[in-house]
């Protein structure tokens, strides 16, 4: 986790679009995928309530970070990974 001030250049990475490279954007709709298996398991298997909102804020906020690691960071990798 950075602690440090954030530099220009990262910041000018955060706010910027990032269009999708190579398998980019087979990966990301597999995140997309696996989140919206996930969401429709906990609509199913809880009650309406405070809980499962956040839980599926929860999600969504998994699938952002997720997807955001490979468009912003994807340069710092030697190699993209694997998908199983």
């Amino acid at each position: 986790m950075l602690t440090d001030k954030p530099s220009r250049e990262e910041l000018v990475n955060r706010y910027s679009c990032h269009a999708p490279k190579g398998d980019q954007a087979t990966r990301y709709e597999h995140i997309r995928a696996l989140c919206l298996g996930l969401a429709c398991s906990i609509v199913e298997t809880t009650p309406a309530s405070p809980e499962q909102s956040r839980a599926l804020d929860a999600l969504d906020e998994v699938m952002f970070l997720a997807n955001a690691a490979i468009a912003r960071r994807e340069e710092e990798s030697c190699s993209p990974p694997t998908l199983p």
